[in-house]
This record gives C-alpha cells, sequence and structure tokens, in this order.
C-alpha cells in the first residue's frame, strides 16, 4: 500500500443479532433487550449492538488501515483470554478501488499451503465486495475488500470454523448489516502510532531490571555446576502422542522463562522468583480447550493443545525458552488478536523447526530476525489482548510447535508439541546448580516442584 492518508468514513454497523454462541467454544447467551451505540468523533465510527457486544477502540492504525473490532460477549469461558472477535471493519486509507485485484492475489499467495477461497459477497445490501480466506491464525478470518465512492474497505469476518472455506450464513449476516457514510475526519489527524511501531510496542520497564536479570541468567549459564550445561537423558526422540500432536525430544532444551526478581511480594513467606504452573490454562484445559485453542493439526489455527500459562506480574521479565533461535515475529497481528503482543522464535532441532510462542507480553525487547539466546530478555509480562474484554491477570502464554507454517512470521499449522523437561536456574529455590523439572498430568496443587517429582497444574516453579 502506498502511504497517503484518505478521509476516515463514519461506519454504521447495526448489530441487532443476538450473542447466539454458534462458533466453537462460544456459549448460548440470552437475547439482549438493552441496545447500546457507540459512537466517536476521533474514531468516525457509530455502533448499535446488544449490551452483552464489545467494541474495541483501537489506539493505532494497523498495516495501513484503521478501524474497531466487534466482539463476541465475556463468558465465564472467554474472560480469562480475550474472547472471541467477531467483525472489524477499517478503512483502507491507502488502497484504491483499482488496487483491489491485485491485493486479494497477494493474500492468497501469501498462503501457497491453503487452498483460500475467492468469491463475490454483497455487503451493506448495496455494495459488492470481494471476499478472500479463511486466513489463519489464532482468530482466523475471512478478508473482504469494498469498494465504497472512491474509498475501499476492508472487513474482516472471524470464522467459526476455520476449516469451512469462505462465508457462512452468520458471517453473510454481519456483512450485510455493515452501513458506509461519507468522510468527517481523515486518519492523519488523530495522529495514532502504527500498532507494530516502537512507540505502540513498547512497555514502562523499572530502571535496571533488563541489565540484572540478564546479568544473573548469564553468570548461571557460564557455571559449570549449573544443570543447564548437564547431560542430557540417554535415548529420547521425539514421538507422535494422541490427537497428533507431538512429545518433544526430551533431550530438546526448554528453560523456565521467568527471572529471579518475578512476582516480588506477590505470595506471603516466597521470595521473588517463583511462578506457578498453568494458572489459567495447562495443557488444552479451562479456556484454551473451551474456547477451541486446544487442537494439535488444525492447518486454520495455532495448535494450542500444550500451551501452558504462568502467573507473573506486569513487567517481569520474559526470558527465551532456547538456547538459540531467530525470532521470526515481534509484534501483533490481526490474525491473532487474542494474543495481543507476542514473540516467535524458532530454532532447529535435528530435521525439525521447533518454535515458541510466548503472548499477552506487555511490551517487547527484541525484533523480527534478531538472534536470541537462553540469557536474552525477549519482552514483559502483561495481559494484552483484547482491549474491551481482560484476558485475566498478568501473565505469559506459553505455547510450542513443531514445523508450522508462517505469514510474515506468524504461525499457524504443524503439530502441537508438548514439553516436559524444563530447566531452571533456582534462584528462588536457594538451589545454586539449578535442575530440570519435569511436567506431567496431575491433581491441581499448590506444592513446591522439585526435580525429583512430576509436577502439574498450580505447582510453584523457581526461575
Amino acid at each position: 500500500m502506498r502511504n497517503k492518508i484518505l478521509g476516515f468514513a463514519v461506519l454504521a454497523v447495526v448489530s441487532a443479532m443476538v450473542a447466539t454462541g454458534t462458533g466453537t467454544g462460544a456459549q448460548a447467551q440470552e437475547p439482549s433487550t438493552t441496545i447500546r451505540k457507540t459512537e466517536g468523533a476521533a474514531v468516525g465510527a457509530e455502533v448499535s449492538h446488544p449490551a452483552e457486544w464489545n467494541v474495541e477502540r483501537e489506539p493505532y492504525t494497523y498495516e495501513d488501515t484503521y478501524g474497531y473490532t466487534l466482539w463476541y460477549p465475556d463468558t465465564d469461558t472467554a474472560h480469562d483470554h480475550g474472547g472471541r472477535p467477531a467483525l472489524r471493519v477499517a478503512l483502507a486509507y491507502d488502497l484504491e478501488p483499482e488496487d483491489i485485484e491485485a491485493e486479494v492475489e497477494g493474500v492468497m499467495t501469501d498462503y501457497p499451503d491453503l487452498s483460500l477461497r475467492r468469491e463475490t459477497v454483497d455487503v451493506a445490501r448495496e455494495h459488492k465486495g470481494v471476499a478472500v480466506g479463511t486466513i489463519p491464525g489464532s482468530t482466523p478470518y475471512t478478508a473482504v475488500y469494498v469498494p465504497v465512492n472512491g474509498r475501499v474497505y476492508k472487513i474482516n469476518v472471524y470464522a467459526d470454523d476455520p476449516e469451512r472455506r469462505g462465508l457462512d450464513v452468520r458471517g453473510r449476516g454481519l456483512l450485510a448489516d455493515v452501513r458506509f457514510e461519507e468522510p468527517t475526519r481523515s486518519v492523519g489527524a488523530l495522529d495514532l502510532p502504527d500498532a507494530n511501531s516502537p512507540e505502540a510496542l513498547a512497555a514502562p520497564v523499572e530502571p535496571g531490571l533488563v541489565s540484572e536479570e540478564e546479568a544473573a541468567r548469564r553468570t548461571a549459564t557460564e557455571e559449570e555446576g549449573t544443570a543447564r550445561i548437564s547431560a542430557a537423558p540417554r535415548g529420547g526422540g521425539e514421538k507422535e502422542i494422541s490427537e497428533g500432536c507431538f512429545l518433544a525430544d526430551p533431550r530438546f532444551w526448554v528453560q523456565t522463562q521467568h527471572g529471579k526478581l518475578a512476582n516480588e511480594n506477590r505470595w506471603k513467606g516466597r521470595r521473588p522468583g517463583w511462578t506457578r504452573i498453568g494458572l489459567y490454562n495447562y495443557w488444552g484445559e479451562y479456556t484454551h480447550g473451551d474456547l477451541g485453542y486446544g487442537r494439535c493439526v488444525s492447518n486454520g489455527y495455532t495448535n494450542d493443545k500444550f500451551a501452558i500459562d504462568y502467573f507473573l506480574r506486569r513487567g517481569d521479565a520474559v526470558f527465551s525458552p532456547f538456547k538459540s533461535g531467530t525470532v521470526r515475529f515481534a509484534g501483533q497481528r490481526d490474525s491473532h488478536k487474542n494474543y495481543g503482543k507476542f514473540v516467535v522464535i524458532e530454532t532447529e532441532h535435528g530435521d525439525e523447526k521447533y518454535v515458541s510462542m510466548s503472548a499477552h507480553l506487555d511490551g517487547l525487547n527484541v525484533g523480527k530476525g534478531d538472534r536470541v539466546s537462553e540469557d536474552k530478555i525477549i519482552g514483559f509480562a502483561g495481559n494484552t489482548g483484547a482491549p474491551s474484554i481482560p484476558v485475566g491477570d498478568p501473565h505469559l502464554h506459553q505455547a510450542f510447535y513443531r514445523n508450522p507454517s508462517y505469514v510474515d512470521g506468524a504461525p499457524y499449522g504443524g503439530r502441537g508439541l508438548q514439553v516436559v523437561r524444563h530447566h531452571f536456574l533456582g534462584h528462588a529455590a536457594g538451589d545454586r546448580n539449578g535442575g530440570v523439572y519435569t511436567f506431567g498430568r496431575k491433581k491441581k496443587s499448590d506444592r513446591t516442584c522439585r526435580a525429583s517429582i512430576v509436577c502439574g497444574k498450580g505447582y510453584f516453579i523457581s526461575n
């Protein structure tokens, strides 16, 4: 897209639909009798919708578009991971109507391993748009490009079933309720940063935190007595497990990612440097499984069956999980909206690509293409995701994938990867030699994990 700013249109999305929860993992909602109108001159958008629905007012532009996202209502299953988006309506201010064909062809070229569907669809009951999808990610969608009086709109219709190509009845109904009017204010007048600009990806950091945490980890790495250079278990090799996921080779090196200052003053009687395994999510339980994120082999989603969450304070350091790797993505993406700010790192293990996803970060400390090692802070813990639906207390969402595909470095497909062995330093535990934790299926507990036992959801682990 060329860098020019056109006027931003006043959009009217009249969402008379009720939240019936037809998508994967959604819970049925009772029809609302209260209609809320969301408006704002700076945004230039007006939305009437059931009171339970949420409107995300974007504080940035995204890839030369500017708009808003309508989210399904908060539910018990959705609450801790941001729920599900329904529709993003945005002005593609750098596109002309004659650019749509090339834009659609470019989208289809980005996903050579998928059979994206292209079709002409009705929008706002009086316009024709070109739809292409389903575009994969943690929040897959069909992109619809609509020419309106010399302007172009990009509308993301988020998928209920990403394995089904094209729009379903619900998606077509959402498009029918869009209304367009003449612009009243330019996007340029809003003076907003791009979603992946340094300004948008930065976060306040305690003075000296990065240098102190990285120095401590670097020192531990260099000490010969630590378990970080201990011999790997004999035998090994990865293996396919239930639902098509893979169990990582036990010789594959992964470390706990929080620092020695993590969760300071959080738990009475515990020094800094502790966190708990699997709060909120542990290997497909609770929110991720209920929302449909607990997948192993989907080509349309990120396969987060064996993702784990770790409680942290906002701003706590998050390290790379790998001894070495390359940052494939660092930022925000509309196909992965509920991850907020996230970092993707790739490393090699034999002939396979093992990939890390660290999400909900408050700010980033690396960029795409960076080479990182085990003593590199990649970001800082937070709860970014859907601004209108909190993703719970600040925490790290950590997933691993085997041989995923990418677009611009953001992963999809491949296989979910279960990592059982996690090296730790031991500052919090008072064990200067560190060790290796083994994760498994255990009854939820607030016990302290040790290298000699199998630990599960709720167990305390040291940095």
